[in-house]
């Protein structure tokens, strides 16, 4: 008994740690740089993004795990920003407060910012207790506030409130859209698309052809008032282009739906664990964990390429056409 034990536990490893390889890759050198002051998003291995100075800082204790170094957040002009993170194009934030980039406003705020957006006056906010509120920058003051339910869940690529309209549509943690109008202040309805007894929190939202789409790590939703289509799957990634989806999940696969969430293609990658994809003159690039860069046309037609530059057991993420990997920047095409 114990022998087949041995050989089960020998059989599944092996299988668990199998990684992505492409015999026909072609090779690739990119250009890169390195030391560069621009405020962009990274990410670890918990997949908590953080915006950091390019040179790493080791620490002075003993151990140095590449998580306890010092890095130094900047605004979009290479200003300092303490201990502020960057968590919109115009916000940053630390603890309770947000700091506006264009008016160089900081404001306090009675409860713990998880993340938040910003469109004229109003600033929507998800706060640590999956409670959500708005912030009326010409009142100076919080003019909503709710509290949903607690959350047990982790935090992962969670996404940002969106105004749609009269409509603002916040991202919870507890796998639900809560759609407050923005005019009235008014609580309008709570969307819930977690249908796992352990909550998911919402990892992406949005507006697709008039469409919205709302995904958690397990179930990507199309809700309209008067149906609701949902796809099952286990999600890595979810990016919008073009008017259609695409999804990258944790078994290497990427599939190409319509607005509709009606499935056009799916492109398989046996093994392959993907960073955060993103467009780049109109082709989508992600890296594998394995060091693969892939590129794919918006009809799935796949190019592999093979670089030995990169570190991926650093942070690594692709922002436009640029990928972020430890102190460099690496520049694709």
């Amino acid at each position: 008994m114990r022998y087949l034990f041995l050989v089960f536990f020998i059989l599944f490893a092996g299988c668990a740690t199998k990684q992505f390889e492409d015999k026909n890759a072609k090779e690739v050198n990119l250009k890169s740089k390195s030391d560069v002051k621009s405020l962009e998003d990274y990410t670890k291995k918990a997949l908590t993004f953080k915006e950091l100075k390019l040179k790493y800082v080791k620490p002075t204790s003993f151990i140095d795990d590449g998580v306890r170094g010092e890095y130094v957040n900047y605004d979009i002009n290479g200003t300092e920003l303490g201990k502020f993170k960057k968590i919109d194009k115009n916000l940053a934030v630390y603890g309770n407060k947000i700091k506006i980039f264009d008016n160089n406003k900081t404001v306090k705020l009675p409860y713990l910012v998880y993340t938040a957006s910003k469109k004229g006056n109003l600033i929507a906010i998800v706060f640590e207790n999956n409670g959500y509120g708005i912030y009326d920058l010409a009142q100076n003051r919080l003019v909503f506030y709710k509290k949903s339910d607690d959350a047990i869940t982790a935090k992962y690529l969670g996404a940002k409130p969106i105004f749609y309209n009269s409509l603002i549509l916040f991202p919870l943690l507890n796998g639900t859209i809560a759609v407050v109008d923005a005019n009235s202040l008014k609580f309008i309805r709570n969307i819930d698309i977690s249908d796992d007894f352990i909550i998911d929190n919402v990892i992406y939202v949005n507006i697709v052809n008039d469409n919205l789409i709302m995904a958690t790590p397990k179930r990507v939703v199309l809700f309209n008032p008067n149906f609701l289509i949902d796809y099952k799957d286990s999600i890595k990634h979810i990016i919008d282009y073009n008017g259609y989806l695409y999804v990258f999940n944790n078994e290497g696969k990427v599939i190409k739906f319509d607005s509709n969430l009606k499935k056009i293609k799916e492109k398989d990658f046996p093994f392959a664990s993907f960073f955060a994809p993103s467009v780049c003159r109109g082709n989508i690039y992600t890296v594998t964990s394995s060091g693969y860069l892939i590129k794919l046309t918006p009809e799935l037609n796949a190019t592999v390429y093979k670089t030995g530059q990169f570190d991926t057991d650093a942070p690594l993420r692709i922002k436009g056409c640029k990928i972020y990997n430890q102190n460099k920047v690496f520049f694709i095409e």
